[in-house]
């Protein structure tokens, strides 16, 4: 049964090449390697998105994406034979044309190695190759051959294990993390949710062989969850308007280039801020009187702390209040810097 499945699945390879499939899920993960890690994810495509398929390996197919990108959203390198790299730290939305309002075709990470095809304006459309879960797809036009579920179950079932699991002892209604730490696990053949540091306490809350579904309470940083599109950041949005109007743009997203003076921490008094948060101390530009404060996350704060005092930088960020209530100036959270 093994070497049928091998034959059907090698005898079908030639067939995929060149063809195209189309994403049929909400979402699928673009991985650089045909197994499922949480360090392999390269990128999130969207259902819809179209890829061009060069090969086919077991039932991972090895697929092209491309379309367009905000270009400030990437870095020049030469890595591995790239020419570009993803370099948001939020990562950054991929799309079907070079249009803000064009339909999202994959949400890129942040690292992600690109290959460069033209440049139009203050977009770039790229290409790269990798890895997407034929299942997940649904051919465009030609065909793509599918593998019989039947026989698929039944090569599953009789795959060979890479390590067979020990088998699970009782578990308690806690356990604690030991060791080098742990992923944490959408679904026991899911992808990779968050990483578990040694110590961290969980409630177990079920158990399916030698896993257990846990619950893990913690705190996140709310800006570094919001969208990081910074193809809608508004240039024209002045700190002036911003002021004039603080409850009209709490949560607009802009892109302001500012004098930078020093990074503060905040004292108790600054009730827009969290005590000892840090922020940019920096002077709005263009002749417009004034200071702007930008709150800066941990990921962004050694990049935010190398900057030199009177440098111009550019930083989008998305408007946390209007007229702080100290001061009355404009405090951004921090998204990119440039």
């Amino acid at each position: 049964m093994s070497l049928l499945v091998f034959g059907l699945i090698a005898g079908s390879a030639g067939h995929v090449i060149g063809q195209s499939v189309r994403v049929s899920v909400p979402e699928e993960n673009f991985r650089k390697e045909p197994r499922v890690t949480g360090s392999n994810r390269l990128a999130t495509v969207f259902e819809g998105a179209v890829l061009g398929v060069e090969s086919r390996q077991g039932r991972w197919l090895r697929a092209t994406l491309e379309g367009w990108i905000w270009s400030p959203s990437l870095s020049d390198t030469d890595r591995d034979g790239f020419d570009l790299i993803v370099s948001n730290p939020g990562g950054e939305n991929l799309r079907e044309t070079p249009q803000a309002e064009s339909r999202r075709v994959a949400r890129l990470l942040r690292g992600m190695l690109l290959d460069r095809v033209e440049r139009q304006g203050n977009w770039t459309r790229i290409r790269r190759s990798a890895w997407v879960w034929s299942e997940s797809t649904v051919e465009v036009e030609g065909g793509v051959p599918e593998v019989p579920a039947s026989v698929v179950a039944r090569s599953a079932e009789s795959a060979p294990q890479d390590e067979a699991p020990p088998r699970p002892a009782e578990l308690p209604d806690r356990i604690l993390v030991s060791g080098e730490g742990v992923q944490l696990h959408v679904s026991p053949s899911g992808d990779t949710l968050a990483s578990l540091r040694p110590e961290a306490d969980l409630e177990v809350l079920a158990r399916q062989g030698s896993w257990a579904r846990v619950r893990v309470e913690g705190w996140v940083w709310v800006p570094s969850t919001l969208p990081a599109d910074s193809a809608l950041a508004s240039a024209e949005l002045t700190p002036a308007d911003v002021m004039a109007n603080p409850d009209q743009y709490r949560g607009r997203q802009v892109r302001w280039r500012l004098q930078f003076v020093s990074v503060e921490r905040a004292e108790p008094a600054r009730a827009d801020f969290y005590e000892g948060e840090p922020f940019i101390l920096a002077r709005a530009a263009d002749g417009e009187q004034g200071f702007v404060y930008v709150a800066v996350p941990p990921e962004l704060l050694v990049e935010a702390e190398g900057l030199r005092p009177l440098k111009m930088i550019e930083v989008v960020g998305r408007v946390r209040t209007g007229r702080s209530a100290l001061m009355g100036v404009p405090v951004l959270d921090l998204i990119a810097l440039n």
